[in-house]
Order: C-alpha cells, then structure tokens, then sequence
C-alpha cells in the first residue's frame, strides 16, 4: 500500500516511523468534516497541492477511490482512500505513488468535538517505512511538518469561511477575492459567455434577497444574445427562487457537474417554503466573489451573474425569465479559451442534461466536423 513494494533489504536498512499531530481549530466539527471528507477537494485548501481530482469514473468519497495530487513543484501523488466513518469522523488513506523515499504510508485523520463547544480537535496520525537508515528523523520530521501545514491552511480556510444560520441549520459560504480566489476559477469574457450554455446542460439557479438564499435546478435554459449577453430561463411561480428574483432583480445561472448529481436533484426536489435548511439537507455550499453580492454555488463548472429584464406578460404568461449576463466564471479545467474541453477533464466535471423522472446523461464524447470552422 505503499509507494513501492518492500524488500528484505529494505526492510534492514530502514525503518518504521510513526507520528501523531493533534491540534485545536475554532470551527464547529461537523463543518471541519465537511471539508476533510471531500477527499478529492484537498487543493482548495492545502498549500503544497497545485491540483486534486479523483482518477477515473469513481466517486469521490466511496472507499477505494484514489485522489491524484499535482504538487506545487509539478510531481504526482496517488493516494487511495482506505476507510470512511462518517459516524466518527474519520479516514484513512495510503500512497499509491509517492515522489518520497517511504513505503507503506497509511494516514488516518478523526474529528473529536468538545463538549458543548464550537471547536474541534483533529488528531492526525502517520505510519511509514523508510527505505535508507534515517538516524536524525528527517523523514518524520519532513511529513510532520506537512501535517502541520496542511492543518493550519486549513484552519484559515475554515476561518475565512462564513455560515448562514437558516433555522435549523447552516449553509457554509467564503468570500473569494484576490489570492483567495480559487485557482481554477477565472473570468470568461461575456463575449463568450453564451458558450457556457450552448450545449443545452441542466442548470443551478440562485438567488438572494433580504438575508435569504436559495437554489434550484431548472432544465429549461438557454443562450439568448450575444452583446450584451443574454439568457432565459424558466422559473416556476411555486418556486421560492423565482421569488427571490423577481424580488431582488439579479440571480446566478451555473452549470453543476456529474459530481453534483444528488445535489442538482436534491435542490430540484426540496423546497423552502416547506424546509428551512433546504440548502444544508442537499448538501450545497455557497461562495461569493468580490464585488458580486450574489451566491454561488461551489463546485459547479460554470458560473453566470445576471441582472433580470422584467418582463412582466413572458413570466406571469409562460414562466420565461430573461436576464443580461454582467459576468461570468469557469472552471479552468473544464472550460477555458472559450471552449469546453469535456473530453480531455475529469469526467466528474462533466455536464448534466435530465431528461424526467431523476433521470440524466452526463454529456458525451466530442465530435468534429472539419478544420477552419471559426472559432
């Protein structure tokens, strides 16, 4: 389970470390567990990790799956998730490829709360063998040092992270600006923006006004205009989101991912006229950019801010919302230069189209016609 099988020489020349790390973070434990348990999002908040994605078609979180790590110094680390306890917080994980002289590294973290207190203890433990004699503990003392820069980027992560209290329940929000924008988030010139939509994908709406958010799924979105950019989408009148709009004159169109399966059907299937904690019971986490007052949904590959075009017969008659797009986002590893390349990401990040009855495609395999088509 380590980064190459041991030997018998191996065995002779080295030896088996073992460390422990345990250390206090000011956040309620079920929100430090939100975090940690994405086993695949590790980049978002850990300083030496460039890229994280899970390889393949497994899901993230599912035991067995492994998380592939682009470091900040262009090397690769594999690692397979050995162990999930949701009940106690727990997991474990081992190197399946390591740029590091160890074999047999396993890696457990657990969540222990304090009694009646918004903090939590996260006990980090390391077993690994070397491969060469280390009489002066370099090697433990290199991957205790790790841990403990892992620990406290998270633990500014987890502070820069605000929450909304909706009753019985809260939904986890950040502020990006500046350096803490995340990496693979970038501006898409609204001049290509209706690119974001034009393959017809199922779609995220959200809204907020007077302290209140909420999201939806809504199938029935598309590209309207070019300049300045517009879109439609179709909003029931049951629904609390186009209540939100109609109210604040703004929402947020986004693309979720496959990853974001359950969630998409989760928001498209709850309400909140009749569930407070709608957005935490589906699991979604929200975000804001700078200079934007709107909420975001992370995750997601696609990001459309947009100002409503009243429109009173099309929405009272046919449901139909208009907006202008004032700005837009991507995912840099799924749409960049102006174009979606689905066929070279992680096919978790792939677009969802339903169909009825929680019934989806993920979008499929590109096809071309020709070369000098314009761009």
């Amino acid at each position: 389970m380590g980064g190459r099988p041991r030997n018998d020489g191996a065995r002779q020349q080295g030896f088996t470390g073992r460390l422990q790390y345990s250390a206090l973070i000011d956040v309620h434990v079920d929100r430090v567990w939100s975090v940690l348990k994405q086993f695949g999002g590790i980049s978002q908040w850990h300083p030496v990790i460039s890229e994280s994605l899970i390889e393949g078609d497994q899901a993230d979180g599912l035991v067995g799956c492994i998380r592939r790590l682009t470091l900040q110094d262009g090397a690769v680390l594999r690692e397979r998730l050995l162990m999930v306890d949701e009940r106690d917080q727990t997991f474990s994980y081992c190197f399946e490829e390591a740029p590091l002289p160890l074999d047999n590294y396993i890696a457990t973290v657990r969540l222990v709360r304090l009694t009646d207190q918004n903090k939590t203890v996260v006990q980090w433990t390391a077993s690994f063998d070397t491969r060469e004699p280390d009489p002066k503990g370099l090697q433990t003392q290199g991957i205790r040092e790790l841990i403990i820069s892992g620990h406290e980027s998270l633990q500014r992560y987890l502070a820069a992270t605000q929450t909304f209290d909706q009753s019985h329940g809260s939904v986890e929000r950040t502020k990006l600006r500046g350096a803490t924008m995340d990496k693979h988030i970038e501006p898409v010139p609204l001049d290509k923006a209706y690119r974001l939509l034009n393959h017809g994908p199922t779609v995220l709406v959200s809204a907020r006004n007077d302290g209140t958010d909420n999201v939806m799924a809504a199938a029935w979105a598309c590209a309207l205009d070019y300049s300045p950019p517009k879109l439609t989408v179709v909003l029931d009148k049951i629904a609390k989101t186009r209540d939100l709009v109609e109210k604040s004159g703004t929402f947020v169109i986004q693309v979720p991912t496959v990853a974001q399966l359950d969630l998409t059907y989760q928001v498209g299937h709850r309400s909140l006229h009749h569930e407070p904690d709608k957005l935490v019971r589906s699991g979604v986490k929200l975000f804001e950019i700078d200079g934007y007052d709107q909420p975001l949904v992370a995750g997601c590959s696609a990001w459309l801010v947009c100002r409503l075009i009243p429109e009173s017969h099309n929405q009272d008659t046919y449901d139909l919302f208009i907006g202008e797009i004032v700005a837009a986002w991507s995912d840099t590893r799924v749409f960049k230069d102006g174009h979606w390349c689905f066929e070279t990401a992680d096919p978790a990040l792939r677009s969802l189209h339903h169909v009825a009855g929680g019934h989806f495609y993920a979008i499929g395999q590109a096809q071309d016609i020709g070369r000098g088509m314009p761009d």
